[in-house]
């Protein structure tokens, strides 16, 4: 176990036998906060830890106890800086978006606002740039393209589920990204145990996102009245090509060291969800 990280379990089965490029491989996981405000977990492949070839890479997500991250609550922008001071970022390289709820993501470029764009997800091939988003419940779904370098991070609620597909199709087109060479991270999210909806909603979000065709690594999309985020994430993107996904086995409703907005109501904590050059502290971690 490698120091420092919430690292996946690596010896896992696969959904098709052998070491076949075509296996999905999945790589659950549990987080571990250090000092009580931050988790890091890294992508995974072939159950090896990537740091990236231009640079360290990894993921991360604040704590409940770390305050809440919203671009719209003047707490939100203390806690913020306070959090980047805390990991040692500068803040100019930190870029975020005001989440709409919508399935648009950004392509930075040179000139992009460094924060507030109304979209939900974000992609870059700057190895010095961070990429943040804000979630309560909502899924963060983090890519990285061995290959290029580049990587994307994406606010993926119930109405902007597809948005991690329209993000891997931007990687795509901008730097001939192969799917079977991107390693997927799905974040702390509500999980089907406590995501009941409406008989509407779960109509629609089976119509959309099931279907009789394809892979389900995660099982169902729709659970009796519930619906599964990460299990429709996980859906499309083997469907596209991908064959590595983390994905973390914590719930934001039952785990009150998240953010919730359903356990906590109006005055919810929204979590900053980083992905970049992210380095874990050098203190030793227990697992």
């Amino acid at each position: 176990m490698l120091l420092n990280w919430t690292t996946p379990q690596h010896k896992l089965d696969s959904l098709e036998a052998g070491a076949d490029e075509e296996a999905v491989h999945l790589y659950p996981f549990h987080l571990v906060f250090q000092r009580e405000t931050v988790a890091y977990f890294p992508f995974i492949m072939d159950g090896v830890v990537l740091t990236g070839k231009k640079g360290s890479i990894g993921c991360g997500i604040s704590s409940r106890a770390a305050g809440t991250m919203s671009l719209r609550d003047p707490q939100g922008q203390f806690h913020r800086r306070r959090l980047y001071t805390s990991l040692g970022l500068d803040p100019e390289q930190v870029f975020t978006c005001t989440q709409v709820h919508s399935r648009e993501v950004l392509v930075l470029e040179p000139e992009s606002p460094r924060e507030g764009p109304p979209v939900d997800g974000m992609i870059s091939g700057d190895p010095q740039t961070y990429l943040a988003v804000t979630v309560a419940d909502c899924l963060p779904v983090y890519l990285y393209d061995t290959e290029s370098c580049g990587f994307g991070l994406v606010h993926s609620g119930w109405k902007g589920t597809g948005i991690a597909l329209q993000a891997l199709q931007l990687m795509q087109a901008r730097w001939h990204t192969r799917p079977e060479a991107v390693a997927a991270v799905l974040g702390p999210c509500i999980g089907s145990c406590c995501y009941q909806v409406d008989a509407v909603r779960v109509q629609s979000f089976d119509q959309e996102f099931g279907g009789p065709d394809g892979a389900y690594p995660l099982g169902p999309v729709v659970k009796g009245a519930a619906l599964d985020l990460q299990a429709a994430n996980a859906r499309m993107l083997v469907n596209a090509g991908v064959r590595h996904i983390a994905l973390c086995k914590d719930c934001t409703f039952t785990d009150e060291r998240l953010g919730s907005f359903r356990r906590e109501g109006p005055a919810f904590t929204a979590m900053a969800a980083l992905v970049g050059p992210l380095h874990p502290p050098e203190e030793k971690i227990c697992f």
